[in-house]
């Protein structure tokens, strides 16, 4: 149920011995299958509920990527709409003021000759419809893009609010808590909850520790600090406090 095999945690235990050997340069610990000094892995509610909040906190961090790119993809279909709104708009003050110039000369030709000059002015006003319909169009087209980008911003929304849901009930059902990976009760080390394989050797080289009779220290880097958080889980090697433990033994 923890999905290694025996072979692969008698390498852990061994590679969980080496990091004292290698610390302390001296052979305190030896790997025996026959030795008194048990190392058990026991599956209980701590690992199945570690398991069921990693796979729910994997799917949420999917759909926060998903969110993510979403609204990212959303600002630049925000500044696109932006800018084309301008764009238009800027086309249409433009046709507005051509208008305006090419209705008065149209007045002043009218009133002066019916040549080739109206003729001229004529055909230039039918321009401008012809513009001023393709712009109606573009501005209905905007318009229609501007409803399907609304839409998809309030799809948007609803997708970060369920978001927001399923954190708060994957807070609810795994509240912040404190209980230990693993301890050795004098006889045997017992294995209740890891993260990774990385995890697992030093929890396994915590619990060998205190089987040497080491108590815990105060640094938070140490392979004897109460709580596995901040060391690093590969390459590990034991810190100044844990080599102090040792020598005070």
């Amino acid at each position: 149920r923890f999905g290694m095999s025996q072979a692969e945690l008698i390498q852990l235990c061994k590679d969980a011995i080496g990091i004292w050997q290698q610390g302390s340069e001296k052979p305190l610990l030896v790997y025996d299958p026959n030795a008194k000094l048990t190392i058990n892995l026991i599956y209980d509610q701590r690992q199945a509920d570690h398991k069921a909040y990693k796979t729910s906190q994997q799917l949420l961090q999917t759909a926060q990527n998903v969110n993510q790119r979403v609204s990212e993809n959303l600002d630049n279909r925000y500044s696109y709409l932006e800018q084309r709104h301008q764009q238009l708009q800027a086309q249409r003050d433009q046709l507005s003021r051509d208008a305006e110039q090419l209705n008065q000369q149209r007045m002043s030709w009218m009133r002066i000759e019916n040549g080739p000059n109206q003729q001229r002015i004529e055909q230039q006003y039918q321009q401008l419809k012809a513009q001023a319909q393709q712009l109606d169009h573009d501005i209905a087209e905007l318009k229609d893009q501007n409803n399907q980008y609304n839409q998809q911003v309030e799809q948007h929304n609803q997708n970060i609010n369920s978001y927001n849901i399923n954190v708060n009930h994957l807070n609810q059902r795994f509240p912040a808590r404190e209980f230990h990976k693993g301890i050795y009760n004098g006889k045997r080390i017992e294995i209740y909850q890891f993260d990774t394989m990385d995890d697992l050797r030093l929890t396994i080289a915590h619990e060998l520790g205190h089987a040497l009779g080491l108590e815990h220290n105060q640094d938070p880097q140490a392979l004897m600090y109460p709580v596995m958080k901040d060391q690093q889980l590969q390459n590990f090697r034991l810190s100044t406090a844990d080599l102090a433990l040792l020598q005070a033994r």
